[in-house]
């Protein structure tokens, strides 16, 4: 049995999942995309992120299991794939 703890990866727009990036939580996943966001939404730009769990990058599925967007007021949208 693989003992790695799963991992949480952020996959930001239209990124290959090679590029997506682990966090141990999904706390700080979410801080890292509300952070590039609303940079972002300050040049009228917008992004979606997807959040994919794994022990390791090589068994990254193309499925997500979240979907992340900024809000209108500025908080992360956490919607269920």
């Amino acid at each position: 049995m693989d003992k790695l703890p799963v991992l949480v990866f952020l996959r930001i727009d239209n990124d290959s999942l090679d590029d997506a990036r682990p966090f141990n939580t999904l706390r700080g996943a979410k801080a890292r995309f509300r952070h590039i966001a609303s940079e972002l939404a300050r040049y009228d730009q917008r992004c979606v992120a997807t959040v994919h769990y794994a022990r390791r990058r090589d068994e990254l599925n193309e499925y997500p299991e979240y979907l992340l967007e900024l809000g209108p007021r500025g908080g992360v949208i956490v919607s269920r794939c």
